[in-house]
């Protein structure tokens, strides 16, 4: 029997008291980039408005940058009026640790340090040597927390390589690994969903659940990150992170409690008894016009899309048809789990027998986060006629307030010193060793199938489906009933 889900839970580990926050460091390097510009700053001036903390930031990196042009930087950037009179800089060279010292002569008394990684992988290991020598990184206390942005490794070996430095340097208690969508408010609500309401759990198991289809579409292209993506893919970029974590969100067993470190060790036991992605059970794509993108190779051969079958081999899932995607230049913006229940029996109406509805559970992400149950109902009128009906609860119109963005709750969470929108050091590496033989099956051979942009992807794609017992894709406003 399934515990009694609590009214309420902590996302935050009892370990550490969120008022520490009053008296914080937080170091970002490079933060004259594009990823501080765009969601630290703005997310931190947000969240010192909205809840109050009080923190300093300070920027780290090898511009040639004064104090006053960071300070200018973060007031255009959308900070806080007070984050931006009190941020300071510091220049440093990442590979000589002996100019970390000015940064470590801040610091010095500040009860609560949190260095935030936002340069690219290949600064990572520098950056750590540097803390590690000038002893800003102290491993013991848990005080001081790094966090790291993706991507986590290049692949299963590069992954165990940056967590054993992260641990060389930093206790797992204080080590913050990013994968923003864990941090969406409705990705955090799939466990008040599956868990809350016993309407859901019971029949969230291979008896009653027909198949689980994930789809992460993006609508632009690659924009101007040709440079990080023609190295990467959609299968590093978007399934071993994001798509793998909230499969597990999906499919996980109850947690005993909703702590970090029950939910994070049921999330560990989902992804193991994930299968690696059978190269067979998959398709790749590559949107039309990819190879006139400014800085990507005239012969890349790099995949823009991905469709694949996961089996998931555990008592509850054992036989369930679990299909995931992503893709850019697809038709509209959209992340979305849809779960479809097995069909009811026909209905026989005065001697004519009428195929039920088919039910479904659609959990979007983004955009218009919220969540439908797509039913049967009769029309209205005098004869007997089944048709898709839907009921939908919008997140937004549960608060007045503006939903927090991502990084905002990511950054709360860092300052209270929870993990549970952070993957810990072993799901990472389960989840390259899902995707691993994937990636080099495909950079050892073959050639993406084109796919026209603003379409839905290749064609084999959904061949794939219909084959593997999934049905078709499906995508909520699409549907009759899930609009």
């Amino acid at each position: 029997m399934m515990p009694s889900p609590a009214p309420t839970w902590s996302m935050a580990s009892p370990t550490y008291d969120s008022s520490m926050a009053a008296s914080v460091d937080l170091i970002v390097f490079g933060a004259s980039g594009d990823l501080a510009r765009r969601k630290i700053l703005p997310s931190l001036g947000r969240l010192m408005t909205r809840e109050g903390q009080h923190l300093r930031v300070i920027g780290a990196g090898r511009s040639h940058k004064s104090t006053a042009e960071f300070r200018d930087l973060v007031s255009e950037a959308g900070g806080n009026r007070q984050l931006a009179e009190t941020a300071e800089w510091v220049q440093l060279d990442y590979r000589q640790p002996s100019t970390f010292a000015p940064l470590k002569e801040l610091v010095t008394g500040t009860p609560c340090v949190i260095f935030y990684l936002a340069t690219p992988a290949e600064t990572f290991s520098d950056i750590l040597a540097g803390l590690s020598l000038s002893s800003l990184a102290h491993r013991t206390d848990t005080t001081r927390r790094i966090v790291v942005e993706k991507p986590l490794g290049h692949d299963l070996a590069s992954a165990h390589k940056l967590n054993a430095q992260l641990a060389e340097a930093f206790d797992e208690e204080q080590i913050f690994r990013i994968d923003h969508y864990l941090a969406k408010d409705t990705v955090q609500n799939v466990m008040a969903l599956r868990f809350s309401n016993s309407l859901f759990e019971p029949v969230w198991n291979r008896t009653l659940v027909e198949t689980i289809l994930i789809t992460v579409a993006e609508q632009e292209g690659i924009g101007q990150r040709a440079g990080y993506y023609d190295q990467t893919g959609a299968v590093r970029d978007i399934i071993q992170n994001h798509v793998l974590q909230l499969l597990a969100l999906i499919t996980m067993e109850p947690p005993t409690t909703f702590d970090a470190d029950y939910v994070r060790r049921a999330k560990r036991a989902a992804l193991r008894a994930m299968s690696p992605i059978d190269p067979a059970s998959a398709v790749r794509g590559q949107y039309e016009g990819y190879l006139d993108e400014q800085g990507v190779a005239p012969d890349s051969r790099r995949e823009t899309y991905v469709a694949a079958r996961v089996a998931i081999e555990n008592w509850r899932w054992d036989g369930v048809p679990i299909f995931v995607r992503t893709g850019k230049a697809l038709r509209r913006r959209a992340t979305e789990v849809v779960i479809k229940l097995r069909d009811a029996p026909m209905l026989r109406i005065g001697g004519r027998r009428q195929r039920g509805i088919p039910t479904l559970i659609v959990i979007r992400i983004q955009p218009d986060e919220g969540i439908s149950l797509r039913i049967g109902a009769k029309r209205p009128g005098t004869k007997f006629e089944m048709v898709p009906a839907g009921m939908r609860l919008d997140y937004a119109g549960l608060t007045k307030a503006a939903l927090p963005d991502a990084y905002e709750n990511v950054l709360s969470e860092v300052l209270a010193g929870g993990h549970s929108a952070f993957p810990s050091a072993e799901e990472i590496e389960l989840s390259w060793e899902i995707v691993d033989p994937l990636v080099r099956a495909w950079e050892a051979d073959g050639h993406p199938e084109t796919y026209p942009v603003a379409s839905w992807g290749p064609h084999a794609a959904d061949d794939l489906v219909a084959a593997g017992g999934g049905g078709r894709w499906m995508v909520s406003g699409d549907e009759p009933g899930t609009g």
